[in-house]
């Protein structure tokens, strides 16, 4: 579902050849994508707690698949901004609550963790399969811009098969008049407001935006690769592919630990070793006899980043989250959390283009690292609390 907006992190250098944009550029796409997801994460989540998830997630796949249609044809920047527009509104606004709020209602108070951490990895499978896919076709056909724009469309054709087995398959929710009580969404602007009093509801946002703006900084592990240390854009396509393979391993166990230790703990681990890696990154300058040293680092951070989107949605339940306002609470959770889709790529561009090479580079991985020790610092905060629960009611 959202290869077509980040399709740069496996194919960043044959993206910049093949549509002729700059890095500048490519920020531009990913920031109004990023922009009109903000918009759509909030009225995402009403629309999420009113329509069924069927309808929403096959409906949103067969959007972003005709877009993919579109965009397999390398089309002009002003079209791109376009499709990237559209992939936004179809993301946020009509498949990311629905997801989440799908994924909650299929497990149990105590089996969270493991629940979003097998829809994480479950989806990084996905990704895994089809990057490897994709970058052998994309080798074979000879790495040039006919063989990225078959790439797209393949892609386009595997989302369209996925938007018909999503509305085959999967049941319909239950009707608004056979719902439980506690499934029951709010409807007025008081019952919303009781949402935004839960602490969680902004400490996760805060932990969402650390982590999300880690993700973001991994993106640029392929370019990092190809540019500082001299791999071919094979090689550094293949750094991204192989973090995929670790991502679906890191987010199925994060959450299988997280329930065992405690999510709050697990989720400030994570961070911790998230925190370390970048800043590694931003202070070893990079070279290419150091490239055991990249590749073990990117690992690190791989692992650290898909654990944290494996597991921190289920900080919801421990927070107290009423499961009717699932939609509501993630909307809201969102539109702060997921920011970083503005300023990341756009930043990233200017500071790669402001800062040729390895010292660019080395101050976006600051400047994440900055933002992970304060995600740090909010998982810390809603460990003690989950602590101090724990002690007021042992049971």
């Amino acid at each position: 579902m959202y290869w077509m907006p980040f399709l740069s992190e496996i194919f960043y250098v044959p993206m910049q050849d093949a549509f002729g944009f700059s890095k500048t550029q490519l920020g531009l796409l990913s920031s109004i994508f990023g922009t009109t997801s903000l918009i759509a994460y909030f009225p995402g989540g009403w629309l999420a707690d009113r329509v069924s998830s069927r309808k929403l997630i096959t409906v949103a796949l067969t959007i972003t698949a005709a877009g993919g249609g579109v965009f397999s044809t390398l089309p002009s920047f002003e079209i791109c901004v376009l499709l990237y527009g559209v992939w936004g509104i179809a993301t946020a606004c009509i498949f990311w609550s629905a997801m989440i709020k799908a994924t909650r209602k299929l497990a149990a108070s105590e089996e969270q963790g493991r629940a979003f951490g097998i829809l994480e990895g479950g989806r990084n499978s996905v990704d895994m399969v089809t990057a490897t896919i994709f970058l052998a076709i994309f080798a074979f056909r000879g790495g040039d811009g006919s063989a990225l724009s078959e790439t797209i469309l393949l892609l386009a054709l595997i989302l369209l098969f996925l938007a018909i087995l999503v509305w085959s398959v999967m049941k319909e929710d239950r009707a608004p008049g056979e719902e439980t009580k506690a499934e029951r969404s709010p409807h007025s602007m008081k019952e919303i407001s009781e949402v935004l009093k839960f602490p969680i509801v902004w400490l996760l946002a805060i932990i969402i935006l650390s982590a999300y703006s880690g993700l973001w900084g991994a993106i640029y592990f392929t370019p990092y690769a190809t540019e500082v240390f001299s791999l071919g854009p094979v090689l550094g396509g293949a750094i991204g592919t192989g973090k995929l393979w670790l991502a679906f391993l890191a987010a199925i166990a994060a959450g299988f630990i997280a329930d065992r230790i405690g999510i709050a703990k697990a989720v400030l681990g994570s961070f911790v070793l998230m925190t370390s890696g970048f800043l590694v990154f931003a202070l070893v300058p990079g070279t290419p006899s150091l490239v055991p040293l990249l590749l073990i680092n990117v690992a690190a951070i791989t692992i650290a980043v898909y654990a944290l989107r494996g597991i921190y949605f289920s900080l919801l339940e421990q927070g107290g989250i009423p499961i009717a306002a699932t939609g509501t609470a993630t909307g809201i959770v969102s539109v702060i959390g997921y920011t970083p889709d503005i300023f990341m790529p756009t930043l990233g561009g200017v500071i790669l283009d402001a800062y040729p090479g390895a010292d660019g580079y080395q101050l976006l991985f600051l400047f994440v690292a900055a933002l992970s020790f304060l995600g740090t610092i909010a998982a810390y905060f809603v460990y003690r609390k989950m602590e101090d629960r724990q002690v007021a009611n042992p049971t």
